[in-house]
């Protein structure tokens, strides 16, 4: 059976209101309106209007008596409030709460947050999985933790309070804040994140016998500077050798340097307090607490060095592989702002 045929009428400048308004539209629902009223004004039949939009007549029609009774309000869709959340603003307060802490600091047998642990201690009217979709809400991932090694240093807190003052006093001009270490350099080849074609797990190989040599350095953390150099052994020479390429790069300086080590043997030798004492106005030693790697940057520096130079990739002979270092360190050295973000002392 046909629909009665639907008449209405629009005036010029409402037409192109509507036009306006179908062209710009990024919501379909809207386009389809705007072209169902405009096509209606044209005199066309609801049914060819229906095929023609890929909607019901009833659809057509529905929306042509909106259109009569609000007018051009009636082309734009609303917001929907969509689905009410099932839980409230307090609620998710305290659900963010109460997984910032620890269980068993509220008195819970249990050392980790499950969902359903969740649900029952809080006494939510949700699914757990409900509950996890909140945490995501709230900025919470399921993920997992690291090791953190605590230093057992008696004056952790005192000592990592200093370091922050040698810094500023660094950032002022009053001192050369140095922060060094060494790293050991293995023919063979560390592991690291890369792009792999899928179900083909990239091969590495590895020496019949790892070889080893050392790397030794020390970065200004204001300037940039990078004093470096390869060493067949982790000993106090080296060490020795590079403290005298930081006495040289100041030579004629008058502000004094301060340079940052770990509690390595090396560092405490009667060589390495020789040659200190030999130098105490311009050169001074200061220790990390014992077990705290964490507070001296250059790790950072050698952790950008595995990455670019020994991660995933074999050098088959020592002599190779020490030039690709000795490549790797001459062009950082000459690239301090390179440096300044690796250390990233703020």
């Amino acid at each position: 059976m046909a629909t009665k045929p639907i008449v209405l009428h629009l005036g010029r400048a409402a037409r192109r209101r509507i036009e306006r308004l179908g062209r710009k539209t990024q919501d379909k629902t809207t386009f389809r309106r705007c072209q169902i009223v405009l096509r209606v004004a044209n005199g066309e039949r609801q049914q060819d209007i229906a095929a023609a939009l890929s909607c019901h007549v009833s659809t057509v029609s529905r929306t042509v008596a909106s259109f009569r009774e609000q007018g051009e309000r009636a082309l734009k869709r609303r917001a929907s409030s969509g689905r009410p959340r099932k839980l409230t603003a307090g609620q998710m307060k305290q659900l963010d709460e109460t997984i910032a802490q620890e269980p068993r600091e509220m008195g819970k047998n249990q050392s980790n947050w499950s969902s359903q642990a969740l649900v029952k201690h809080l006494e939510l009217p949700v699914h757990p999985t409900t509950v996890q979709r909140y945490l995501k809400r709230l900025g919470w991932h399921w993920g997992r933790p690291r090791h953190r090694i605590a230093s057992p240093d008696p004056r952790y807190v005192p000592k990592r309070r200093y370091l922050r003052k040698l810094e500023r006093r660094a950032q002022e001009g009053a001192i050369r804040l140095y922060y060094a270490d060494e790293v050991d350099i293995d023919l063979l080849p560390t592991l690291s994140g890369r792009w792999m074609r899928v179900a083909q797990q990239h091969a590495v190989n590895t020496p019949g016998k790892n070889v080893k040599s050392y790397g030794f350095g020390a970065v200004n953390v204001i300037s940039g500077y990078l004093a470096w150099l390869i060493w067949p052994s982790k000993n106090n020479l080296g060490f020795r050798h590079l403290l005298r390429q930081v006495l040289a790069h100041h030579a004629g300086d008058p502000v004094k340097i301060v340079l940052v080590v770990d509690n390595y043997r090396i560092h405490k030798t009667q060589a390495v307090n020789q040659l200190l004492a030999a130098t105490r106005r311009h050169l001074r030693l200061y220790f990390l607490p014992t077990y705290s790697p964490t507070l001296n940057p250059i790790e950072r520096l050698w952790r950008y060095f595995r990455e670019q130079v020994t991660s995933n990739y074999f050098f088959k002979t020592m002599p190779r592989l020490l030039t690709a270092v000795e490549a790797f360190f001459q062009e950082l050295a000459t690239a301090p702002d390179i440096v300044l973000s690796l250390v990233n002392v703020a």
